[in-house]
């Protein structure tokens, strides 16, 4: 199992956030979990833009799942298939839990491919 502590300078990981509290005072509360939706932290972001949170334990203790070359793919991203020129506007995305990223042109997502192999080229407003 990896951990915050064994991270090393260019590690990629991957938190997912829950939004907790949105409030035009204390700003936007965020609940960030690891791998297994084991709950890793929990954080705020004032309206004028500050983080703050606390870790759920110590470094040592909260789960990380590493990735390689993670490049998320968001819905309006123009995409282009680097081999055939291929070009498609996503619709849908998802990160696996080894890191892997999934999109479809269509919205219901159930014909996806892997961003390994295709390149952002531009994004439209949907």
């Amino acid at each position: 199992m990896t951990t915050l502590a064994d991270l090393a300078v260019n590690d990629q990981f991957l938190f997912a956030c829950q939004v907790t509290g949105l409030d035009v005072v204390t700003g936007l509360g965020l609940a960030l979990y690891g791998p297994g939706r084991t709950q890793a932290a929990t954080a705020a972001i004032s309206p004028a833009g500050v983080m703050t949170g606390q870790l759920a334990a110590a470094p040592g203790q909260v789960p990380v799942t590493l990735v390689t070359g993670f490049a998320p793919v968001s819905v309006g991203d123009v995409m282009e298939n680097q081999q055939t020129g291929e070009t498609a506007v996503c619709r849908w995305s998802r990160i696996q839990p080894d890191g892997t990223v999934l999109w479809a042109a269509a919205a219901t997502g159930r014909v996806v491919y892997p961003a390994a192999g295709w390149a952002t080229i531009g994004h439209i407003v949907l």
